[in-house]
């Protein structure tokens, strides 16, 4: 536990970009092994998150160990899936906590599986970092809780900023996911485009195995919003850009970065041409970490890394730099 709480305290204050920290620590004469915790969703619609998630968790592991970039320890990786489900989650918590060999856990993907799971990683003192989940209570369920992806009101204000001011917009929409990222960026999206002067002429909310949007969409094009809020992720918003083009609901999509995966792209084709969305993370970018981290990725994927990838790979990198600074 001593060692945790040195972890821990490392982490708290380490906001800058682990790969690149000043490295000051102490060698152990006999490598020691952290085994790291990844929870995410491997099967189910939101797989290829989880995908994402365990490429951009297994490069930076491998990195680590091939190149001795804390010397004195070895990290390895145990896999669990928790289909982004708040039972699972929850059950993937109760597992690493029970293990008593796990340090720290990466993940999981949305706000609903993270706020399940935070109490027990809590309770048994293990860190836990998401790197995609936005709702603002996942933080605040204790000391041992973090995440390093824009919180939901963060996010939503540069969206509704886009749309009412950039673009003046003065009529909007919104549909989101029934549950809690949907319904809470769903609402910071609300409050801060009345704030701007915008009218919300429409709020609808689907639920995860809704097939048919059909009658949503009915209900959108009824109001008539220059632009549609989306608060949900690829599955559903291929299958609502999909039968918005059959029924002819013109209107701008927008988002934050829960769309920001080509996996989008491969399920709703031209559908999805037209949408508008922010990210904390762009491959295209020039920053030489950037690009350095793609390289590097693609070279073992063969694949362009997502925004969760990315992120999934620099959680890994900050506990790793805690542990440096922390000597422990």
């Amino acid at each position: 536990m001593s060692n945790r709480r040195a972890l821990l305290k490392t982490l708290g204050v380490g906001g800058v970009t682990a790969s690149l920290c000043a490295s000051r620590f102490v060698v152990a004469q006999t490598p020691r092994t952290l085994r790291l915790g990844l929870s995410a969703p491997m099967t189910g619609d939101q797989a290829q998150y989880g995908a994402d998630f365990r490429r951009g968790v297994e490069l930076a592991i491998e990195e680590l160990n091939a190149g001795s970039l804390v010397p004195g320890y070895r990290f390895e990786l145990a896999v669990e899936d928790s289909r982004s489900d708040p039972k699972e989650a929850a059950n993937v918590a109760q597992k690493f906590a029970s293990s008593r060999n796990v340090v720290a856990v990466v993940g999981d993907f949305s706000s609903t599986a993270c706020l399940a799971a935070a109490p027990i990683y809590q309770r048994a003192g293990i860190i836990m970092l998401t790197p995609t989940a936005s709702h603002p209570d996942i933080t605040k369920s204790g000391n041992y809780i973090f995440r390093n992806t824009p919180i939901a009101e963060f996010e939503s204000n540069i969206v509704a900023d886009w749309a009412t001011k950039d673009m003046n917009v003065k009529r909007v929409a919104m549909i989101g996911r029934n549950d809690d990222f949907g319904r809470v960026q769903s609402g910071f999206l609300a409050a801060r485009s009345k704030a701007n002067g915008a009218q919300v002429v429409a709020t609808e909310y689907i639920n995860a195995a809704d097939k048919d949007m059909k009658p949503v969409i009915t209900k959108l094009r009824a109001a008539n919003p220059e632009v549609t809020y989306l608060s949900m992720f690829q599955v559903e918003a291929a299958l609502l850009m999909q039968q918005a083009r059959e029924m002819r609901f013109k209107t701008t999509f927008m988002s934050g970065a829960s769309l920001y995966n080509p996996q989008l792209i491969n399920l709703a084709g031209d559908d999805a041409n037209g949408l508008l969305l922010v990210s904390s993370y762009f491959p295209g970018d020039g920053n030489p970490k950037v690009q350095s981290f793609v390289k590097k990725f693609q070279a073992k994927n063969n694949s362009t890394p997502s925004k969760f990838a990315a992120h999934s790979y620099e959680a890994v990198m900050m506990i790793a730099d805690s542990v440096k600074r922390a000597q422990s």
